[in-house]
């Protein structure tokens, strides 16, 4: 057991079905177990194959996760303006609002809370890939929050890609964690 040093962080990712939204709260959740004692990863959805609503909250904590629901997230990454539109509010006061200004089209509701525009999506189509537009958000959370270290995501990624037998996707994913992390 890892020494109880009293941390406890929560980060929601909202988007619609095959975004990424559930990958990279995974990912998080992951790393997070060979960081912290106690994880949890909370995915809600619809029942659509591709284009349904995805709520994914995970919890990274020193002691016991109570609940693994988050309703007032310190952190939430937004992928898509239908997201934002329902998730905005929920973020509390002075929170951390990391969103994809390639796919939203309006100025946001809230002036409590730190706005992160990354253009996520045209980063990624730069990169011949618009599919890594989530890995480039989860590359502003890790250099912003600096809950968990790229390394350990790298590495917490190329495992999972290594058993998925997608090898290949280890570059580009990689390039887009690090083009994410230096945008801020």
């Amino acid at each position: 057991m890892r020494e109880d040093k009293g941390r406890t962080y929560n980060v929601a990712i909202a988007g619609y079905g095959g975004q990424g939204v559930l990958t990279i709260g995974l990912l998080i959740a992951r790393a997070g177990l060979k960081e912290f004692n106690h994880v949890s990863w909370f995915p809600t959805y619809e029942t659509w194959q591709r284009g349904g609503r995805v709520f994914c909250g995970v919890v990274l904590s020193d002691n016991q996760v109570v609940s693994p629901i988050i309703s007032e997230p310190e952190v939430l990454l937004v992928l898509d303006q239908p997201a934002l539109d329902l998730y905005e509010d929920s973020l509390i006061p002075g929170g951390i609002l990391i969103f994809n200004s390639s796919m939203v089209g309006r100025d946001l509701k809230r002036d409590d809370v730190q706005a992160v525009p990354i253009a996520a999506t045209e980063l990624a189509r730069k990169m011949g890939a618009v599919q890594v537009s989530n890995l480039i958000l989860l590359g502003v959370y890790l250099r912003m929050k600096n809950v968990l270290s790229m390394d350990l995501i790298e590495n917490t990624l190329e495992d999972t890609l290594r058993k998925e037998k997608k090898d290949k996707l280890i570059p580009l994913n990689k390039e887009a964690l690090k083009c994410g992390y230096e945008q801020i």
